[in-house]
């Protein structure tokens, strides 16, 4: 019997009309449901029908609105995992022209510092800078403060840190670019100085370990000879 097959109020033919609407609209197959509806009748079975019909439509529109809503989201979280990922690229490369290496003589590397050192950030500079100490097997490391904004007791005690850090594989670590306010803090510090040597700004560092440097090469001529 076909959906357009109406049968007597309350024939089987009707009854089991409705229990395969109803089977199909249990599995979610909503459409297939409605396909088999048939038309309104004027009785009180049809009005069951009908009322089916009805349910079964909003059941059908329901399903499809959280489809729908379900693809917004996950397209959404979708946009929102690729911007994440996008800033987190971009604040890896901030980070790094942040806190640039520079190769700016045979054994010797500077680090032009510019804004606020945190913990977290001189902890990423000493890392970085121990790491290429180690694989260049560079003597000297110029630490440039002429672009920081504010050196107060923590930030001139990472440094302090740093140097020995740096010392502890074999490098020597100068900072330059000290404004009368840094070192007023770097000599605040109750443990002192250390293996930090402060210098006035970068040419005079950088003339500093290249006389060293002269010195040193000097004394193991003279040594061969």
């Amino acid at each position: 019997m076909t959906p357009t097959d109406t049968g007597s109020p309350g024939s089987p033919e009707r009854f089991e009309r409705l229990m395969e609407v109803v089977s199909l609209a249990s599995v979610g197959e909503y459409a297939a449901a409605l396909a088999h509806c048939a038309a309104l009748q004027e009785d009180s079975f049809g009005m069951l029908e009908e009322g089916l019909r009805v349910f079964i439509g909003e059941l059908r529109d329901g399903k499809r609105e959280r489809e729908e809503a379900a693809a917004a989201l996950a397209s959404a979280q979708e946009e929102i995992e690729t911007k994440l990922a996008l800033i987190e690229a971009q604040s890896r490369e901030i980070t790094a022209l942040s806190t640039p290496i520079l190769d700016v003589w045979d054994d010797v590397l500077a680090v032009p510092l510019v804004g606020n050192l945190d913990h977290a950030r001189t902890l990423d500079i000493t890392e970085k800078l121990l790491q290429r100490i180690v694989e260049r097997r560079t003597r000297w490391s110029l630490i440039d403060l002429t672009g920081v904004d504010e050196v107060d007791e923590a930030t001139a005690d990472h440094l302090v840190k740093l140097a020995r850090a740096v010392a502890l594989v074999g490098g020597r670590c100068i900072v330059t670019g000290v404004s009368p306010q840094a070192a007023q803090t770097f000599v605040s510090l109750g443990h002192g100085l250390g293996e930090l040597r402060c210098l006035p700004n970068l040419k005079e560092g950088l003339r500093h370990c290249l006389a060293a440097r002269s010195g040193a090469n000097t004394a193991r001529g003279r040594g061969q000879g």
